[in-house]
């Protein structure tokens, strides 16, 4: 007697490799045992077959194929029942592999797009209006302010506030300068999507990974799991590893040329704790606050207890400590120079004496 098990049912055959005994499966049940024969677990069904005969063989535990060729072809029967369940089983599991990450991962390259656009378009828009009215593009800076306000003043209120007599600008009559505030406003519409595409995704990393978030920042953290390519694979990477994510050209292009310098670190950089730090710490504080990430990523897999702000504050104490130890390597040097330097101008006052 042999056992057998596929997302249609659970077969029993004879010697002669005959069906003497069989359990069909629903859609859920297929759905569900499925699962469980990739697992390579027992199914309810094969448990009952196993109490009722005693010597009775399981075929997918077995390796010989002749036995399990003269399966397939007495399942020819079953042909359209298996393809039927076999496409809902492939179905179900393309809408599991549908995870928050993947979602986060989406979200947080929309936002790059978006202002990689935006920049693309307000040149344009800046140059255009320039011709128009040149001391507005020159004196506002922030692109997103500088759209604002133009779709906001006319240009004689902005000579006004600017306290200008005259501009070098033309005046561009009304019907040509439909284009140009039309730009602005899709400008003024992308800024609107970016902003919020932002304010989604740090409510989905906070709901989702909050110890990565309270350490690294929605964007950075979001970043972190578009490079690693997922949740799971940020996991499984060392401190190291997270320290260097987005730095992979410079990577390579040491290990190409040992001339180029290796990263010190990756997209973190663009973290508040290192932008603010001395340079001749940027890459101890991306070494600590890695370490740190790597741990917060570790929690929020595993659905551990919230430590974000924990986490964030011993970075935040050893940077402190790393500042204290740079000052103080940076007074003794100082105390020795200028031990060395009296030292060398005694000296040549007393060749000066002894001429």
């Amino acid at each position: 007697m042999y056992l057998f098990s596929n997302s249609v049912g659970t077969f029993v055959f004879n010697q002669n490799m005959q069906i003497r005994e069989k359990i069909l499966f629903t859609e859920e049940e297929s759905k569900k045992n499925t699962i469980l024969i990739e697992k390579g677990e027992t199914l309810e069904t094969e448990k009952k077959f196993l109490e009722k005969f005693k010597n009775i063989d399981d075929l997918r535990q077995s390796k010989d194929g002749k036995k399990l060729h003269v399966i397939l072809t007495e399942m020819q029967q079953y042909k359209n029942e298996l393809l039927t369940l076999n496409m809902l089983n492939t179905k179900q599991k393309i809408q599991d592999s549908v995870t928050e990450d993947i979602l986060v991962q989406q979200c947080v390259n929309a936002i790059d797009e978006y202002a990689r656009a935006a920049n693309l378009l307000v040149k344009r828009l800046r140059e255009w209006y320039s011709f128009y009215f040149p001391e507005i593009s020159k004196k506002i800076e922030d692109n997103d302010t500088f759209v604002k306000l133009i779709l906001k003043n006319s240009k004689k209120e902005m000579m006004k506030e600017m306290k200008l007599v005259f501009s070098m600008g033309k005046d561009i009559p009304e019907k040509d300068r439909i284009g140009m505030m039309d730009l602005a406003k899709q400008v003024s519409s992308i800024y609107g999507s970016k902003e919020e595409a932002e304010i989604y995704l740090e409510k989905m990393m906070k709901d989702n990974y909050p110890n990565l978030t309270a350490i690294a920042g929605a964007q950075i953290g979001a970043k972190l799991i578009s490079f690693a390519g997922s949740i799971k694979r940020l996991v499984m990477f060392p401190a190291s590893t997270v320290q260097l994510l987005g730095a992979e050209k410079a990577l390579f292009r040491h290990m190409v040329n040992r001339r180029c310098l290796p990263p010190k670190y990756g997209v973190i950089h663009e973290h508040p704790f290192i932008q603010k730090a001395p340079k001749s710490i940027h890459g101890k504080v991306a070494r600590v606050l890695a370490d740190k990430i790597s741990l917060a990523v570790k929690i929020d897999y595993f659905k551990g207890e919230f430590r974000g702000d924990a986490l964030r504050k011993e970075v935040e104490e050893r940077i402190v400590e790393m500042n204290r130890q740079l000052v103080s390597a940076k007074d003794k040097k100082y105390k020795e120079e200028k031990k060395d330097y009296k030292k060398s101008d005694f000296h040549g006052k007393n060749k000066n004496r002894n001429r």
